[in-house]
């Protein structure tokens, strides 16, 4: 039987999601310059899906069009990095409550296997792996929680999320507060879990505020 073909992607749909990732992974620090001729010859791709990639993030909120200066990285002040953190982890507690409930052995292998990542990476002093890693484990958390409300909204801002998760040079203590997290969920202790959830939120904030210069 023959193999269906992929659906059409236009390319500027590519060159976006590749911009993105680079902000997301801080390739393109908060701030920096967007600029379409630099980004095309990069990519090996012209400028016009270029700058239609990066009015498309605009819209999304990762850049901002500073008129006569250009295109560039959003920051985040204090209050909207609080703002998104506060959100995400309300919606965190909600889905880890799911979790606790509906969890297999089978559904907690790939969140243990995320951990195992993360400790090798710090382990070896590789924090770019680490930091990764430790993002990476709430992606992972939040699949084990598709079906419900709580996994459909995350989706919305899980981009965004995923850019404040990565916003941390330490990765040990992350990944201490991650291992708790895990052991709460394994044994069923949903109270445990979600009080974790919460406490998670403000070195998530303190972490991105120190990454974006605006820590007290």
């Amino acid at each position: 039987m023959p193999t269906a073909p992929a659906p059409y992607r236009p390319l500027r749909d590519d060159v976006r999601d590749r911009i993105r990732d680079r902000i997301v992974d801080g390739s393109y620090a908060p701030g920096t310059r967007l600029v379409e001729r630099t980004i095309a010859a990069d990519l090996g791709v012209s400028r016009i899906p270029v700058r239609e990639a990066l009015q498309a993030l605009v819209l999304e909120g990762f850049a901002v069009d500073r008129e006569t200066r250009g295109i560039a990285v959003r920051t985040y002040d204090a209050r909207e990095i609080a703002e998104l953190a506060g959100v995400g982890a309300a919606l965190e507690r909600v889905l880890v409550g799911h979790v606790v409930d509906s969890v297999t052995a089978e559904g907690l292998a790939p969140l243990r296997a995320v951990l195992d990542e993360a400790r090798a990476a710090i382990d070896r002093s590789d924090v770019e792996a680490a930091v990764t890693a430790n993002s990476r484990f709430h992606d992972v958390l939040a699949s084990l929680g598709e079906g419900t409300m709580a996994h459909e909204v995350l989706t919305i801002v899980s981009q965004r999320r995923r850019w404040l998760l990565a916003q941390h040079s330490d990765p040990a203590p992350i990944h201490a507060e991650h291992v708790e997290l895990f052991e709460a969920i394994a044994t069923g202790d949903r109270v445990r879990a979600q009080q974790i959830t919460e406490d998670h939120v403000r070195t998530t904030i303190e972490n991105a505020l120190r990454a974006e210069g605006t820590a007290p």
